[in-house]
């Protein structure tokens, strides 16, 4: 069994916050940490948004917090974006909303220390009052920033993808409200610029259709270093949705987000997660597009980060439970892959357990990952359903291994045989599926228990909720023959370990 250095799961909320929403953190110095997000907060007897930071030590212990943001100047959520905080030396910076005491929707630029302490903050109006929504920040190749985001205006429904051009000091420079043929309808909301070239791109949703029809497809605009168009592409044929970008080794870029892949039993979406790679000089076809894991009615990518042997790490989510009427029971994802896109391995994390006595939804996304000194990773978890919903911040070494048993294990498993005696799986082998039958009250008395399935070299290929029953049916039909672990878990404590075969 592995056990993570330095790995922990930390769950906390603000005093007098109704509300806590994790949208990133970050490591500072080597072992303490900052988390950012937004909280629905009291102040002065009015309920306001505040943008929230706080200061973790090495175990993930509140140190410090720190809000900003007032009913008269309120920092908005925006639940579409991933790419919150930019790190870049001993800063970070955001790009966001905020509503004024005028209702109107500007966007703001703010420069923090590690500390949380505000350095300086740029807004940015529409003078003529349409809403500027701004969405993620980075460095552009000159020292300055690039800005992307939207132009929202309420009179006559149209969104304008914005990129913002600043110094380093967050003063503007340029700025450019993109168009595209009817329906102009789009948005920027992840951005990066190419260091040799100084071509920005930027990702996004775009409307296709014409002007009584269309449908949300992503946006893949590629724009000179003055952010004036060159290439607007869609390589899906479908709905989908765009999340995150990253600029690999080879100078070649790479695009993650979830696709629309028909519908399940119930009329239920279905999606799979997404990603493609393309040459910024020649992006007319991607180098390669590819679809992953299960069709389910959640499945997607949420952020990407590069490794120093040129494979990927990317989190995500997996649920698979509201196509069979179930209440929703979100896993989280780690995902590696090679730069081919060719999965390295998968592993789920579930950390909020359905028990006998309360049954709620239970919706958790791994929002933001970002790569600690020690190799691992440290990931912001932003949770819904829950009254109130918490902070939740998880640290990874690199293999994915937290700081409990539940997910760290390997398969060498014969430590592992906790009450094997009690748990009947027949037939052996099989070919489609697989009979459970569980044989002590300690099993029956959960009204859930999670199902993992692991090959040999310790990846999870498939993972499952059940419905405790006497005997339960799992099917394995999509497993390539050969010998597999099946591992059964009650809240996050394993209790039992099997070995199957699938012919």
């Amino acid at each position: 069994m592995c056990k993570a250095q330095g790995g922990f799961k930390r769950s906390f909320k603000v005093p007098n916050a109704f509300n806590n929403s994790t949208k990133t953190v970050f490591e500072t110095i080597v072992g303490n940490y900052i988390v950012a997000g937004i909280v629905y907060d009291t102040l002065n007897g009015y309920y306001t948004n505040r943008l929230t930071l706080i200061g973790l030590n090495s175990q993930g212990q509140q140190q410090w917090t720190k809000k900003y943001g007032n009913v008269k100047f309120q920092y908005l959520d925006n639940i579409f974006i991933s790419k919150w905080f930019y790190k870049q030396g001993n800063y970070l910076y955001h790009a966001g909303c905020v509503l004024d005491s005028n209702n109107y929707q500007l966007g703001v630029l703010i420069k923090f220390d590690f500390n949380g302490d505000t350095i300086w903050q740029k807004r940015y109006y529409d003078l003529s009052g349409i809403d500027v929504i701004l969405q993620q920040v980075v460095g552009s190749v000159d020292g300055g920033f690039l800005i992307s985001g939207l132009s929202q205006n309420s009179n006559d429904n149209s969104t304008t993808a914005l990129i913002i051009k600043t110094d380093a000091n967050g003063n503007e420079l340029w700025r450019k409200k993109i168009h595209k043929s009817i329906p102009d309808t789009q948005d920027a909301k992840v951005i990066l610029q190419d260091s040799t070239t100084k071509k920005i791109v930027t990702i996004g949703y775009q409307y296709i259709g014409n002007s009584q029809s269309w449908y949300n497809a992503p946006n893949l605009l590629i724009l000179d270093s003055l952010g004036n168009k060159l290439h607007q592409l869609n390589y899906s044929n479908t709905e989908c949705n765009l999340t995150d970008i990253i600029q690999t080794k080879d100078k070649k870029f790479i695009v993650i987000g979830n696709e629309y892949n028909g519908t399940l039993a119930g009329s239920v979406k279905a999606h799979k997660s997404y990603a493609f790679k393309f040459d910024i000089n020649n992006p007319t076809t991607p180098i390669w597009s590819l679809r992953f894991d299960k069709t389910a009615s959640g499945n997607s990518f949420y952020s990407i980060k590069d490794l120093a042997n040129e494979d990927l790490i990317i989190s995500g989510y997996l649920d698979s439970t509201q196509e069979n009427n179930l209440f929703l029971n979100v896993s989280n994802r780690l995902t590696r892959i090679n730069k081919n896109g060719v999965v390295v391995w998968n592993k789920y994390y579930n950390y909020k357990a359905i028990n006998s006595n309360t049954v709620v939804q239970n919706v958790q996304s791994m929002l933001s990952l970002n790569k600690t000194a020690d190799g691992g990773f440290i990931s912001a978890i932003e949770i819904t359903y829950n009254n109130p919903n918490k902070f939740f911040v998880v640290k990874y070494d690199s293999t994915g291994c937290d700081s409990s048993a539940y997910y760290c294990q390997t398969v060498g498993i014969n430590e592992l045989k906790i009450k094997s005696d009690e748990l009947k799986i027949y037939p052996q082998p099989t070919n489609e599926f697989l009979e459970i039958s569980f044989l002590s009250d300690d099993f029956l008395n959960n009204k859930y228990i999670t199902v993992n399935i692991s090959n040999a070299l310790g990846q999870i290929v498939k993972q499952t909720i059940l419905i405790t029953k006497q005997t339960t049916q799992l099917n394995i039909k999509e497993l390539l023959g050969g010998v597999y672990f099946l591992q059964v878990f009650n809240k996050e404590k394993l209790i039992a370990t099997q070995k199957i075969i699938k012919e």
